[in-house]
């Protein structure tokens, strides 16, 4: 996640499935008033603490890695996947499509 729209979004789809009363969420986990909806619609900044309760009350967690580290995580020690050399039935299709609009037209 690069920005607070990234973040507001991957809460709102967590709990998308939830009912809240975020009034009384927020009066519950010790936070001002309306700090959950802007965490939630990216409306204004709030602190990492802020963030952090929320998180925990959801039984989430925050990690933080090097570009490294994270460029590892999700490649793999050996770099991306290669593409794989395999073409499904519809690339064939397409492709012999494509060859016959392409070719001379015999007349």
């Amino acid at each position: 996640m690069n920005s607070l729209d990234d973040i507001s979004s991957f809460l709102r789809n967590e709990l998308s499935e939830s009912a809240f009363n975020y009034e009384e969420l927020d009066a519950e986990l010790g936070l001002t008033v309306g700090t959950i909806v802007r965490i939630l619609d990216a409306a204004g900044d709030y602190s990492v603490m802020q963030l952090m309760v929320v998180l925990d009350q959801f039984d989430l967690e925050l990690d933080i890695f090097s570009k490294d580290a994270l460029l590892w995580m999700k490649d793999g020690p050996h770099g991306p996947a290669p593409e794989s050399t395999v073409k499904t039935k519809v690339q064939i299709a397409v492709e012999r499509t494509r060859a016959q609009s392409a070719s001379p037209k015999e007349g």
